[in-house]
Protein backbone atom coordinates (compact mmCIF):
# COMPACT_ATOMS: atom_id res chain seq x y z
CA UNK A 1 0.00 0.00 0.00
CA UNK A 2 2.98 2.07 0.34
CA UNK A 3 4.78 1.77 -2.96
CA UNK A 4 5.56 5.09 -4.31
CA UNK A 5 4.54 6.93 -1.36
CA UNK A 6 7.60 7.30 0.10
CA UNK A 7 10.23 10.60 -0.29
CA UNK A 8 13.40 9.37 1.27
CA UNK A 9 14.59 6.03 2.69
CA UNK A 10 18.28 6.60 5.18
CA UNK A 11 19.21 3.04 5.35
CA UNK A 12 22.10 2.55 7.91
CA UNK A 13 23.07 -1.20 7.67
CA UNK A 14 25.83 -3.40 9.85
CA UNK A 15 28.82 -1.73 7.54
CA UNK A 16 29.74 -5.80 6.26
CA UNK A 17 32.50 -6.18 9.11
CA UNK A 18 32.60 -7.24 12.43
CA UNK A 19 28.82 -8.49 12.49
CA UNK A 20 28.46 -9.82 16.20
CA UNK A 21 28.94 -5.81 17.31
CA UNK A 22 25.70 -4.41 16.12
CA UNK A 23 23.29 -6.28 18.07
CA UNK A 24 22.91 -4.51 21.81
CA UNK A 25 21.04 -7.11 24.37
CA UNK A 26 20.03 -4.50 26.44
CA UNK A 27 18.55 -0.94 26.95
CA UNK A 28 21.19 -0.85 30.13
CA UNK A 29 24.48 -1.83 28.81
CA UNK A 30 25.53 -0.21 25.87
CA UNK A 31 29.38 -1.89 25.85
CA UNK A 32 29.35 -4.89 23.27
CA UNK A 33 32.40 -6.57 21.70
CA UNK A 34 32.75 -8.61 18.48
CA UNK A 35 33.18 -12.27 19.66
CA UNK A 36 32.59 -11.75 23.05
CA UNK A 37 29.96 -14.59 24.42
CA UNK A 38 28.73 -12.17 27.46
CA UNK A 39 27.57 -9.89 24.60
CA UNK A 40 25.66 -12.38 22.18
CA UNK A 41 22.26 -11.78 21.54
CA UNK A 42 19.45 -14.31 23.55
CA UNK A 43 16.25 -12.76 21.86
CA UNK A 44 15.12 -15.50 19.50
CA UNK A 45 14.49 -13.48 16.81
CA UNK A 46 18.02 -11.44 16.59
CA UNK A 47 19.73 -15.13 16.40
CA UNK A 48 17.93 -16.14 13.82
CA UNK A 49 18.39 -12.69 11.71
CA UNK A 50 22.17 -13.18 12.48
CA UNK A 51 22.15 -16.63 11.32
CA UNK A 52 20.40 -16.50 8.33
CA UNK A 53 22.23 -12.66 7.25
CA UNK A 54 25.81 -13.67 8.04
CA UNK A 55 25.90 -17.22 7.39
CA UNK A 56 28.13 -16.79 4.27
CA UNK A 57 29.95 -13.21 5.68
CA UNK A 58 29.98 -10.63 3.02
CA UNK A 59 27.71 -12.44 0.11
CA UNK A 60 25.10 -12.93 2.63
CA UNK A 61 25.55 -9.11 3.76
CA UNK A 62 25.37 -8.25 0.08
CA UNK A 63 22.56 -10.38 -0.65
CA UNK A 64 20.30 -9.08 2.63
CA UNK A 65 21.23 -5.42 1.95
CA UNK A 66 19.97 -6.08 -2.20
CA UNK A 67 16.64 -7.67 -0.91
CA UNK A 68 16.11 -4.36 1.25
CA UNK A 69 16.61 -2.19 -2.04
CA UNK A 70 14.58 -3.32 -4.52
CA UNK A 71 11.66 -2.62 -1.78
CA UNK A 72 12.99 0.21 -1.04
CA UNK A 73 12.89 1.38 -4.73
CA UNK A 74 9.60 0.19 -4.75
CA UNK A 75 8.26 2.36 -2.15
CA UNK A 76 9.49 5.50 -3.37
CA UNK A 77 8.11 8.39 -4.88
CA UNK A 78 9.53 9.44 -8.53
CA UNK A 79 11.20 12.48 -6.90
CA UNK A 80 12.18 10.47 -3.65
CA UNK A 81 16.05 9.39 -2.78
CA UNK A 82 17.68 6.66 -0.97
CA UNK A 83 20.55 7.01 1.32
CA UNK A 84 22.91 4.26 2.38
CA UNK A 85 25.87 5.13 4.86
CA UNK A 86 28.74 2.48 4.69
CA UNK A 87 32.52 2.67 5.81
CA UNK A 88 34.86 2.81 3.42
CA UNK A 89 35.35 -1.27 3.37
CA UNK A 90 32.63 -1.67 1.57
CA UNK A 91 31.39 1.30 0.09
CA UNK A 92 32.77 0.32 -3.40
CA UNK A 93 30.55 -2.86 -3.40
CA UNK A 94 27.46 -1.08 -2.08
CA UNK A 95 27.60 1.00 -4.89
CA UNK A 96 27.62 -1.54 -7.46
CA UNK A 97 24.95 -2.42 -5.75
CA UNK A 98 22.84 0.39 -5.93
CA UNK A 99 24.02 0.82 -9.67
CA UNK A 100 22.32 -2.44 -10.33
CA UNK A 101 19.14 -1.70 -8.19
CA UNK A 102 18.48 2.08 -9.21
CA UNK A 103 20.43 2.34 -12.31
CA UNK A 104 23.79 3.90 -12.83
CA UNK A 105 22.16 6.81 -14.28
CA UNK A 106 20.23 7.78 -11.02
CA UNK A 107 23.61 7.74 -9.28
CA UNK A 108 23.46 11.60 -7.11
CA UNK A 109 26.28 11.76 -4.80
CA UNK A 110 28.63 10.11 -2.86
CA UNK A 111 28.95 11.86 0.41
CA UNK A 112 32.15 12.06 3.03
CA UNK A 113 31.07 13.00 6.74
CA UNK A 114 33.40 13.24 9.62
CA UNK A 115 32.55 10.76 12.54
CA UNK A 116 35.55 11.00 15.05
CA UNK A 117 38.99 12.61 15.56
CA UNK A 118 40.91 9.73 13.10
CA UNK A 119 41.24 6.16 13.55
CA UNK A 120 44.47 5.63 13.81
CA UNK A 121 46.25 2.48 11.79
CA UNK A 122 49.36 0.84 12.41
CA UNK A 123 51.18 1.53 8.67
CA UNK A 124 48.91 3.38 6.94
CA UNK A 125 46.54 6.55 6.91
CA UNK A 126 44.20 6.84 9.76
CA UNK A 127 40.46 7.70 8.80
CA UNK A 128 38.07 9.84 10.20
CA UNK A 129 34.75 9.28 8.30
CA UNK A 130 32.67 7.05 6.67
CA UNK A 131 30.17 7.56 3.43
CA UNK A 132 26.71 8.07 2.17
CA UNK A 133 25.91 6.84 -1.22
CA UNK A 134 22.76 8.89 -2.30
CA UNK A 135 20.47 7.35 -5.44
CA UNK A 136 17.53 8.99 -6.85
CA UNK A 137 14.37 6.85 -7.62
CA UNK A 138 14.31 9.00 -11.50
CA UNK A 139 17.50 11.74 -11.11
CA UNK A 140 15.03 13.84 -13.88
CA UNK A 141 12.34 14.32 -11.04
CA UNK A 142 14.68 14.26 -8.37
CA UNK A 143 13.42 16.59 -5.14
CA UNK A 144 16.62 18.55 -4.17
CA UNK A 145 16.57 21.17 -1.87
CA UNK A 146 20.03 23.89 -2.12
CA UNK A 147 21.91 24.00 1.71
CA UNK A 148 23.61 27.02 2.17
CA UNK A 149 26.78 27.52 4.71
CA UNK A 150 28.05 30.93 5.62
CA UNK A 151 30.70 31.50 3.67
CA UNK A 152 34.42 31.14 6.03
CA UNK A 153 36.54 30.66 3.03
CA UNK A 154 37.63 33.80 1.25
CA UNK A 155 41.18 33.78 -0.15
CA UNK A 156 39.92 34.29 -3.60
CA UNK A 157 39.05 38.23 -2.26
CA UNK A 158 42.12 39.51 -2.72
CA UNK A 159 40.86 42.72 -4.60
CA UNK A 160 39.59 45.63 -3.08
CA UNK A 161 37.60 48.86 -4.50
CA UNK A 162 38.06 52.12 -2.51
CA UNK A 163 35.31 54.58 -2.20
CA UNK A 164 36.31 56.76 -5.12
CA UNK A 165 35.91 53.44 -7.22
CA UNK A 166 40.05 52.70 -7.80
CA UNK A 167 40.84 49.45 -7.27
CA UNK A 168 44.26 47.44 -6.62
CA UNK A 169 45.20 43.98 -5.71
CA UNK A 170 45.73 43.33 -1.29
CA UNK A 171 49.39 44.17 -0.68
CA UNK A 172 51.59 41.38 0.62
CA UNK A 173 51.31 42.52 4.40
CA UNK A 174 48.03 43.24 4.21
CA UNK A 175 45.98 40.11 5.83
CA UNK A 176 42.42 41.73 5.07
CA UNK A 177 40.79 44.44 3.51
CA UNK A 178 41.72 48.22 4.72
CA UNK A 179 38.64 50.15 6.41
CA UNK A 180 36.61 51.78 3.61
CA UNK A 181 37.18 49.88 0.68
CA UNK A 182 35.45 46.13 -0.10
CA UNK A 183 37.08 43.48 -1.04
CA UNK A 184 35.95 41.71 -4.29
CA UNK A 185 37.01 38.06 -6.49
CA UNK A 186 37.18 39.00 -9.97
CA UNK A 187 35.00 35.98 -11.76
CA UNK A 188 35.28 34.79 -14.85
CA UNK A 189 32.89 36.80 -17.75
CA UNK A 190 32.61 34.59 -20.49
CA UNK A 191 31.10 31.88 -21.52
CA UNK A 192 31.68 28.73 -23.75
CA UNK A 193 29.96 28.57 -26.89
CA UNK A 194 30.56 31.48 -29.77
CA UNK A 195 28.31 33.91 -30.62
CA UNK A 196 26.29 34.19 -33.90
CA UNK A 197 28.32 37.07 -34.39
CA UNK A 198 31.52 39.03 -32.92
CA UNK A 199 30.63 41.04 -29.78
CA UNK A 200 33.03 43.88 -29.55
CA UNK A 201 32.78 45.78 -26.01
CA UNK A 202 34.44 49.56 -25.76
CA UNK A 203 35.42 49.49 -22.17
CA UNK A 204 38.02 52.42 -20.60
CA UNK A 205 38.65 53.62 -24.46
CA UNK A 206 39.68 50.29 -25.73
CA UNK A 207 37.68 47.25 -27.26
CA UNK A 208 37.41 43.52 -26.19
CA UNK A 209 36.43 40.76 -27.68
CA UNK A 210 35.60 37.29 -25.96
CA UNK A 211 37.97 34.66 -26.26
CA UNK A 212 37.46 32.19 -29.44
CA UNK A 213 34.24 29.72 -29.60
CA UNK A 214 33.25 31.96 -26.42
CA UNK A 215 30.59 34.65 -25.43
CA UNK A 216 29.63 37.52 -22.89
CA UNK A 217 28.07 35.54 -20.13
CA UNK A 218 26.07 39.30 -20.02
CA UNK A 219 23.33 39.72 -22.67
CA UNK A 220 25.42 41.87 -25.56
CA UNK A 221 25.47 44.64 -25.88
CA UNK A 222 23.24 46.15 -22.98
CA UNK A 223 23.92 43.89 -19.68
CA UNK A 224 28.10 44.27 -20.36
CA UNK A 225 27.24 48.17 -20.91
CA UNK A 226 24.87 47.66 -17.41
CA UNK A 227 28.07 45.88 -15.50
CA UNK A 228 30.19 48.99 -16.69
CA UNK A 229 27.62 51.56 -15.62
CA UNK A 230 27.62 49.45 -12.16
CA UNK A 231 31.32 49.74 -12.01
CA UNK A 232 31.27 45.47 -11.96
CA UNK A 233 33.75 45.09 -14.62
CA UNK A 234 37.54 44.46 -13.56
CA UNK A 235 40.26 44.75 -16.26
CA UNK A 236 43.04 42.03 -16.21
CA UNK A 237 45.81 42.36 -18.28
CA UNK A 238 44.41 41.46 -21.61
CA UNK A 239 40.60 40.62 -20.66
CA UNK A 240 37.31 41.95 -18.73
CA UNK A 241 36.44 39.77 -15.89
CA UNK A 242 33.63 40.56 -13.42
CA UNK A 243 33.95 41.52 -9.62
CA UNK A 244 31.93 39.81 -6.86
CA UNK A 245 32.35 41.74 -3.95
CA UNK A 246 32.11 39.55 -0.70
CA UNK A 247 29.34 41.15 0.62
CA UNK A 248 27.16 40.17 -2.56
CA UNK A 249 26.12 36.35 -0.56
CA UNK A 250 27.77 36.10 2.77
CA UNK A 251 26.58 32.14 2.26
CA UNK A 252 28.75 29.09 0.27
CA UNK A 253 26.98 26.11 -1.10
CA UNK A 254 27.36 23.07 0.85
CA UNK A 255 29.34 20.15 -1.15
CA UNK A 256 29.29 16.29 -0.35
CA UNK A 257 32.35 17.16 2.00
CA UNK A 258 30.70 17.51 5.29
CA UNK A 259 33.40 18.30 8.08
CA UNK A 260 31.24 19.54 10.74
CA UNK A 261 29.85 16.34 11.33
CA UNK A 262 32.32 14.89 13.59
CA UNK A 263 32.77 13.81 17.79
CA UNK A 264 33.21 17.22 18.54
CA UNK A 265 29.54 17.91 17.12
CA UNK A 266 27.75 14.98 18.20
CA UNK A 267 25.93 16.40 21.07
CA UNK A 268 23.25 13.77 21.73
CA UNK A 269 24.05 11.45 24.53
CA UNK A 270 24.72 8.11 23.34
CA UNK A 271 22.39 5.38 23.92
CA UNK A 272 22.56 2.73 21.50
CA UNK A 273 26.06 0.95 20.70
CA UNK A 274 25.59 2.39 16.36
CA UNK A 275 23.92 5.28 17.00
CA UNK A 276 23.85 7.39 14.14
CA UNK A 277 24.52 11.21 13.68
CA UNK A 278 21.86 13.55 14.16
CA UNK A 279 23.52 16.19 12.19
CA UNK A 280 24.06 13.40 9.05
CA UNK A 281 20.21 12.82 8.77
CA UNK A 282 19.50 16.30 9.28
CA UNK A 283 21.32 17.64 6.33
CA UNK A 284 20.17 14.46 4.51
CA UNK A 285 16.52 15.00 5.31
CA UNK A 286 16.56 18.67 4.45
CA UNK A 287 18.24 18.28 1.13
CA UNK A 288 15.46 16.09 -0.18
CA UNK A 289 12.32 16.35 1.12
CA UNK A 290 9.72 19.23 2.36
CA UNK A 291 7.55 19.06 6.21
CA UNK A 292 4.47 16.91 5.43
CA UNK A 293 6.90 14.22 3.43
CA UNK A 294 7.16 10.38 4.19
CA UNK A 295 10.62 9.30 5.55
CA UNK A 296 11.57 5.25 6.15
CA UNK A 297 14.38 3.95 7.69
CA UNK A 298 14.09 0.34 7.97
CA UNK A 299 17.01 0.26 10.41
CA UNK A 300 15.61 2.05 13.26
CA UNK A 301 18.54 1.29 15.76
CA UNK A 302 17.97 4.05 18.86
CA UNK A 303 15.54 5.91 16.39
CA UNK A 304 17.49 8.63 15.36
CA UNK A 305 15.70 8.88 11.29
CA UNK A 306 12.49 8.96 13.55
CA UNK A 307 13.56 11.33 16.14
CA UNK A 308 15.33 14.28 13.25
CA UNK A 309 11.63 13.39 11.43
CA UNK A 310 9.91 14.54 14.05
CA UNK A 311 11.72 17.25 14.91
CA UNK A 312 11.67 18.87 10.77
CA UNK A 313 7.93 18.40 10.31
CA UNK A 314 8.26 14.95 8.17
CA UNK A 315 5.92 12.05 8.47
CA UNK A 316 8.23 9.05 9.32
CA UNK A 317 8.11 4.84 10.21
CA UNK A 318 11.16 3.00 11.06
CA UNK A 319 11.77 -0.45 11.63
CA UNK A 320 14.29 -2.85 13.30
CA UNK A 321 14.49 -6.40 14.31
CA UNK A 322 15.39 -5.77 18.05
CA UNK A 323 13.31 -5.07 20.97
CA UNK A 324 16.02 -3.16 22.84
CA UNK A 325 16.43 -0.52 19.79
CA UNK A 326 12.15 -0.47 19.32
CA UNK A 327 12.82 0.18 23.10
CA UNK A 328 15.24 3.12 22.88
CA UNK A 329 13.58 4.72 20.42
CA UNK A 330 10.40 4.66 21.76
CA UNK A 331 11.52 6.21 25.18
CA UNK A 332 13.93 8.73 23.20
CA UNK A 333 10.84 9.89 21.05
CA UNK A 334 8.21 9.94 24.05
CA UNK A 335 10.96 12.49 25.85
CA UNK A 336 11.92 14.38 23.28
CA UNK A 337 11.04 18.62 22.84
CA UNK A 338 11.30 20.23 19.97
CA UNK A 339 11.20 23.66 18.55
CA UNK A 340 7.75 24.97 17.10
CA UNK A 341 8.41 26.50 13.89
CA UNK A 342 5.98 28.94 12.21
CA UNK A 343 3.48 27.46 9.96
CA UNK A 344 3.45 29.07 6.47
CA UNK A 345 -0.16 28.05 6.27
CA UNK A 346 -1.17 30.08 9.54
CA UNK A 347 -1.87 33.17 10.81
CA UNK A 348 1.39 33.78 12.76
CA UNK A 349 2.75 32.49 9.77
CA UNK A 350 1.44 34.53 7.10
CA UNK A 351 1.81 37.52 9.57
CA UNK A 352 5.82 36.80 9.69
CA UNK A 353 5.52 36.44 5.64
CA UNK A 354 4.22 40.12 5.60
CA UNK A 355 6.87 41.44 8.03
CA UNK A 356 9.53 39.87 5.91
CA UNK A 357 8.00 40.83 2.16
CA UNK A 358 5.35 44.13 2.73
CA UNK A 359 2.99 41.54 1.04
CA UNK A 360 0.29 38.98 3.16
CA UNK A 361 -0.05 35.83 1.48
CA UNK A 362 -3.62 35.45 0.32
CA UNK A 363 -5.93 33.24 1.46
CA UNK A 364 -7.23 31.69 5.13
CA UNK A 365 -4.86 29.79 6.76
CA UNK A 366 -5.38 26.07 7.59
CA UNK A 367 -2.45 25.31 9.54
CA UNK A 368 -1.41 22.70 6.64
CA UNK A 369 1.93 21.77 7.18
CA UNK A 370 3.14 20.60 3.54
CA UNK A 371 2.58 24.39 2.61
CA UNK A 372 6.06 24.09 4.79
CA UNK A 373 7.32 26.69 7.03
CA UNK A 374 8.42 30.02 6.88
CA UNK A 375 12.40 30.28 6.05
CA UNK A 376 15.00 32.66 6.38
CA UNK A 377 16.03 34.14 3.42
CA UNK A 378 19.03 35.83 2.03
CA UNK A 379 19.88 37.92 -1.20
CA UNK A 380 22.36 36.90 -3.42
CA UNK A 381 23.70 39.46 -5.88
CA UNK A 382 24.22 37.77 -9.37
CA UNK A 383 26.14 38.79 -12.53
CA UNK A 384 22.86 38.12 -14.09
CA UNK A 385 20.75 40.00 -11.79
CA UNK A 386 22.57 43.46 -12.47
CA UNK A 387 23.11 42.90 -16.39
CA UNK A 388 18.83 42.38 -16.70
CA UNK A 389 18.43 45.44 -14.26
CA UNK A 390 16.62 48.20 -15.77
CA UNK A 391 17.28 50.32 -12.66
CA UNK A 392 20.98 50.74 -13.15
CA UNK A 393 21.80 53.77 -16.22
CA UNK A 394 24.99 55.86 -16.74
CA UNK A 395 25.88 58.18 -14.21
CA UNK A 396 24.63 56.89 -10.61
CA UNK A 397 26.41 57.02 -7.54
CA UNK A 398 27.78 53.85 -5.74
CA UNK A 399 24.57 54.25 -3.09
CA UNK A 400 22.22 54.48 -6.20
CA UNK A 401 23.67 51.51 -7.88
CA UNK A 402 23.69 49.55 -4.70
CA UNK A 403 19.93 50.32 -3.76
CA UNK A 404 19.09 49.50 -7.40
CA UNK A 405 21.02 46.50 -7.35
CA UNK A 406 19.03 45.06 -4.24
CA UNK A 407 15.44 46.32 -5.45
CA UNK A 408 16.14 43.72 -8.28
CA UNK A 409 18.60 40.79 -6.89
CA UNK A 410 16.81 37.12 -5.80
CA UNK A 411 16.84 35.62 -2.65
CA UNK A 412 18.07 32.25 -2.06
CA UNK A 413 15.90 30.04 1.09
CA UNK A 414 17.78 28.98 4.29
CA UNK A 415 15.48 25.76 4.48
CA UNK A 416 17.89 24.68 7.42
CA UNK A 417 16.71 27.99 9.11
CA UNK A 418 12.97 28.41 9.70
CA UNK A 419 11.31 31.01 12.03
CA UNK A 420 10.75 29.78 15.34
CA UNK A 421 7.78 30.68 18.00
CA UNK A 422 9.77 30.52 21.38
CA UNK A 423 6.58 30.81 23.47
CA UNK A 424 5.76 26.68 22.19
CA UNK A 425 7.40 23.38 23.24
CA UNK A 426 6.44 21.07 21.18
CA UNK A 427 6.50 17.10 21.62
CA UNK A 428 6.15 14.11 19.18
CA UNK A 429 2.61 13.33 17.67
CA UNK A 430 0.87 9.87 18.36
CA UNK A 431 2.37 7.63 16.98
CA UNK A 432 2.63 3.22 16.75
CA UNK A 433 4.49 0.81 17.79
CA UNK A 434 3.48 -2.52 16.11
CA UNK A 435 4.91 -5.83 15.73
CA UNK A 436 5.33 -8.86 13.20
CA UNK A 437 6.99 -11.33 15.54
CA UNK A 438 5.29 -14.77 16.97
CA UNK A 439 5.67 -13.31 20.20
Amino acid sequence: DLRGKVQMIYIDPPYGIKFNSNWQVSARKRDVKDGRAEDAAREAEQIKAFRDTWELGIHSYLSYLRDRLLVARELLTESGSCFVQIGDENVHLVRSLMDEVFGPENFVSLITFATTSGFSQASALGRNGDYLVWYARSSDHLKSRSQWLPATDRASYRWIEAADGTCRGLRKLELEAPLGTRPYAPGDLQSQGAASEPQPFVFQGRSYEPGANSHWKANYPTGMQRLAWANRIHLAKASLRYKRFSEDFPFQSQTNMWTDTGTGNFTDEKVYVVQSNTKVIERCILLCSDPGDLVLDPTCGSGTTAYVAEQWGRRWITIDTSRVALALARQRLMGAKYPFYLLADSDKGKAKETELGGIRPSGSASNDIRHGFVYERVQHVTLKSIANNPDIVEGMSREEIDAAIKRHADFETLYDRPYEDKRVVRVSGPFTVESLSPH
